[in-house]
This record gives structure tokens, C-alpha cells and sequence, in this order.
């Protein structure tokens, strides 16, 4: 678990018992796992359930969520809508002023991308994709994208850049 700015962690699987430990806001980018989308929701079935949390399901506690991300190389497999609504719940946590962690299992591709996507989102990575993406790997060396997962990103970037 690295902190990139203050109040905002991003890691791996090996992070979130330290994490709930400590309290903090989870958004996990990963489909399997501990925090993953299928322990939110408890089901067994290779896919998710049908269903308004197919994409995207909080906790109880309001104060974590997943996102049904696999790390695939293939974007149309990536919903844009899904990494909108992790960022907006990031978003949300962020302004309630809790600290949080942003993971997927490894702490490479989905968990840090959703991060710097965040990061974008809240002004803190104003410059052009290509600067900031140099800039995020220095605050969080570890970063690493699959290729389905830059793609959205870059494709968001612009998008998801605060106005005014």
C-alpha cells in the first residue's frame, strides 16, 4: 500500500486487511479477491448476477465498493460506465473527507489506472496523458496498465477533467 497524495492509497490484495484495520474508504478494481466484486455480492457463479450491481456494487457500510473489472486486453470488455461509477464513488469518499485505498489484485493495471483516473478527476493530474502517466509512474512505480486498460483510460482522460 503506497500513499500517492495524501488520503489516497492505492495496492494490492496484500493490502486490505491492513487497510480495513486502519478504517479506510476501499474501492476494489478487480472482480475476484479479498474486497473483490464477487465477495460484495456472495455469489458462485463464474459471471455476476443480472442486475443493477452487475458492474458495480458498495458494501452495506457504504464504505467500500468493487467494480466487476477483469484485466483484459480487449477494451470493449472494460464498460467505461463501470470505471465512471468507481471514480465517482472515489469521488465521493474523497469529499467526506476519508482516506482511501485503490486496489486490484496485483497492484499494477486495473486499482492504480482507476487511481490516476481519480487523480485526474480531482485536479491533481491536470497535464496531457502522456506527461501525467510519467508523472502518476513516478508517485506509484508499480504501475503498470494492461493494454484494455490504458485504452480507457487515455479514451476518458479528457472527459474526466474538472471543468472550470
Amino acid at each position: 500500500m503506497q500513499q500517492v497524495i495524501p488520503k489516497l492509497y492505492v495496492g494490492s490484495d496484500a493490502d486490505v486487511l491492513e487497510a480495513k484495520r486502519r478504517g479506510y474508504a476501499r474501492l476494489t478494481a478487480a472482480k475476484d479477491g479479498p474486497d473483490g466484486h464477487r465477495e460484495i455480492l456472495g455469489y458462485t457463479t463464474r459471471s455476476a448476477p443480472k442486475g443493477p450491481n452487475y458492474l458495480f456494487a458498495t458494501d452495506e457500510g457504504g464504505n467500500h465498493a468493487a467494480m466487476n473489472l477483469i484485466d483484459v486486453d480487449d477494451p470493449q470488455f472494460i464498460p467505461e460506465e463501470m470505471i465512471l461509477k468507481g471514480i465517482a464513488f472515489a469521488q465521493e469518499m474523497w469529499k467526506e473527507g476519508k482516506t482511501i485505498l485503490i486496489h486490484c489484485n496485483a497492484g499494477h493495471s486495473r486499482g492504480p489506472t482507476t487511481a490516476m483516473l481519480f487523480l485526474r478527476s480531482i485536479g491533481e493530474l491536470p497535464q496531457p496523458f502522456n506527461r501525467a502517466r510519467k508523472i502518476y509512474k513516478a508517485l506509484y512505480p508499480p504501475f503498470d496498465p494492461g493494454h484494455g486498460m490504458e485504452y480507457i483510460a487515455r479514451k476518458l482522460w479528457d472527459e474526466i477533467a474538472p471543468k472550470g
